[in-house]
């Protein structure tokens, strides 16, 4: 049961800081973040309700429309699931089980395992530090972060780490909603795939 308790980790997903602000729409930078198609990224993620909090290291391996997420845990770093994806078909392995668990989407899935679900197809966008272009968002004026809602999600990009020359990923978000606190530190990303 601890396994399914950390499921949440691995379905919503993974230097220099900068002050944390959207680069300014319509130059190379923001065009740069919405163009990504191939990269990956480590980090470590919290998910946190009401009383219980749970931790894991994340690996997330985009390529194209296809996506590997690996999630693992304690003091050696023992996988404990892995999820496969492209559009229409999403598949988990979980560490200690022969079954696979096959859906359409990651909300699906998630509502099948667990029966509650948390929006994971706009993960790949927010862990960029962007709002899904596909859905409405609003921007929130921060000083201390750049904050935008969408989907009934307040995500906060809090620090931002240079990854090439002129171009920032975050380093460090939060999404909250309704009691749940999803906390994100991007330790490397990787844009030469």
């Amino acid at each position: 049961m601890k396994i399914l308790a950390l499921l949440p980790l691995l379905l919503i997903m993974a230097a220099c800081s900068s002050t944390p602000r959207l680069p300014p729409p319509d130059t190379d930078e923001q065009q740069f973040i919405y163009r990504m198609q191939n990269w990956s990224m480590d980090g470590r993620i919290s998910i946190t309700q009401t009383d219980r909090t749970d931790t894991a290291r994340v690996s997330w391996d985009q390529q194209q429309a296809d996506y590997r997420i690996d999630l693992t845990a304690g003091p050696f770093n023992q996988t404990v699931a892995i999820m496969t994806g492209r559009p229409g078909r999403v598949e988990i392995q979980v560490a200690g089980e022969d079954d696979r668990y096959v859906a359409r989407s990651p909300e699906a899935l998630m509502q099948a395992l667990l029966g509650w679900n948390l929006p994971v197809s706009h993960a790949v966008w927010w862990i960029r530090g962007i709002p899904d272009p596909t859905r409405p968002h609003q921007v929130v004026t921060n000083e201390a972060s750049f904050r935008f809602q969408q989907q009934g999600w307040d995500v906060d990009i809090l620090r931002y780490q240079e990854v090439t020359p002129g171009n920032r990923l975050p380093s460090r978000l939060r999404m909250v909603h309704n009691g749940l606190t999803v906390n994100l530190v991007i330790g490397r990303w990787d844009l030469n795939l």
